[in-house]
């Protein structure tokens, strides 16, 4: 994944130390672009603030939780595989959302990433 030259926006939810947290704030940084403030609130405990959080470590961790690659083929039916074309993170749910081949040739679709999860399992299961 590059590391994106605009900003992630304030209130967007990211993925950051096994959770999804809102930005609270970001500045622009001459080096490593743009640093962020996170606060992180948990059930159990106060308010974590992390602060100085570089754009670099952000996309680090979407990736990590990111749970198909592009390039890569699912099974969602029972026609051909389909390639992930594309993903974007939507900061307003926190999580990605995946551009699939279609059906037909230059036909595309998208998915979030937990409704892609529950096709591939449908599949599965028709096909067992």
């Amino acid at each position: 994944m590059t590391i994106p030259k605009t900003p992630c926006p304030v209130g967007g939810l990211v993925p950051w130390t096994n959770g999804l947290w809102p930005i609270a704030s970001h500045k622009p940084h001459p080096v490593l672009g743009w640093l962020y403030v996170i606060h992180e609130k948990r059930k159990d405990a106060g308010l974590i603030i992390w602060a100085n959080v570089c754009q670099e470590e952000i996309v680090q961790a979407m990736e990590a939780v990111a749970h198909f690659k592009v390039g890569a083929t699912v099974e969602l039916g029972p026609f051909q595989r389909r390639r992930i074309l594309g993903r974007k993170w939507d900061f307003a749910k926190g999580g990605f959302k995946y551009l699939i081949d279609g059906n037909r040739p230059g036909t595309t679709f998208t998915l979030e990433e937990q409704a892609l999860i529950e096709r591939i399992r449908e599949a599965t299961e028709r096909a067992a």
